[in-house]
């Protein structure tokens, strides 16, 4: 007999990146703006792959070769956020 494992919410930590891809810097913000919330998903999928350059450039959505250094810093984050919350 197989017993089903239930996956772990990760709903937290969705919103939690996709703030982080928002720039949580600023004072007083708590939430993603919708778009960025909207990508939470992908972001932690992208975050679960451990791939900076495409993390990164998910973030940055730019048409340019390379993503700006802010979104690969925010990748980087995201990368160690995401490594924390799977132990």
């Amino acid at each position: 007999m197989t017993t089903a494992v239930e996956a772990p919410d990760t709903a937290d930590l969705e919103q939690l990146i996709a703030l982080i891809a928002c720039g949580r810097t600023r004072p007083g913000k708590t939430k993603a703006c919708d778009r960025c919330a909207k990508r939470g998903r992908a972001l932690l999928e992208f975050a679960a792959l451990g791939t900076i350059d495409a993390l990164a450039a998910a973030i940055c959505r730019s048409e340019v070769r390379r993503s700006c250094a802010p979104c690969v810093e925010k990748a980087l984050e995201i990368i160690s956020v995401y490594n924390e919350g799977a132990q």
